[in-house]
């Protein structure tokens, strides 16, 4: 089990850590529990993977839905595939909504400007629209003011305490249960 674990993380790095290399494990399916109650899923980048903290980030709209939702229920799943290599990672946690202007600060100046725009514009996550270009900000001439659109930038830091592994290897599927208890993370074999 303890492969297991190391590849699991080292994919979660390799994800956070793609840059110009592909991964398959950069863009990540997050479910939360909607307002109403049914399930909410949706696509986001992960950009922190850490073993050390059991944790992953990803940053957000702070005016989209899911702030709101994991705001009510901070309980959240998320799930990557590679379909080439046939590994799943499920990954079970809470939600921390990082509200720290220091932390999210040093995200914020260490994202690339074109990751940045998107909170910029003036309208909250699927606000309704007449075409798609009334939802993009309003560009200036020059280099726009690197606080622009701060305000609308928030931080989900995820706690890790369930992973479940899938494997769909052609000589045999394997699939495992991790949890983490008392200071490490116990595994079980499960039917695939």
């Amino acid at each position: 089990m303890d492969q297991i674990v190391d590849e699991v993380w080292a994919r979660l790095h390799a994800g956070a850590s793609a840059g110009k290399e592909h991964s398959p494990f950069t863009m990540l399916q997050v479910a939360t529990i909607a307002l109403d109650g049914a399930p909410a899923v949706r696509t986001v980048v992960l950009r922190r993977a850490s073993r050390e903290q059991r944790s992953v980030m990803f940053h957000t709209d702070v005016r989209s839905t899911k702030v709101a939702e994991l705001r009510r229920d901070p309980r959240i799943s998320l799930v990557g595939c590679d379909l080439d290599g046939g590994i799943q990672i499920r990954l079970d946690g809470v939600a921390r909504i990082v509200e720290t202007p220091p932390e999210t600060r040093a995200v914020w100046s260490s994202s690339r400007p074109r990751t940045l725009i998107v909170y910029r514009t003036p309208l909250a996550p699927a606000t309704p629209v007449a075409s798609p270009v009334e939802a993009h900000a309003a560009t200036h001439a020059g280099d726009p003011d690197s606080s622009a659109g701060f305000e609308n930038f928030c931080l989900i830091d995820v706690t890790v305490s369930r992973i479940d592994y899938l494997d769909l290897n052609p000589t045999g599927h394997r699939r495992a249960s991790l949890v983490f208890e008392e200071g490490k993370w116990r595994g079980t074999w499960l039917a695939p």
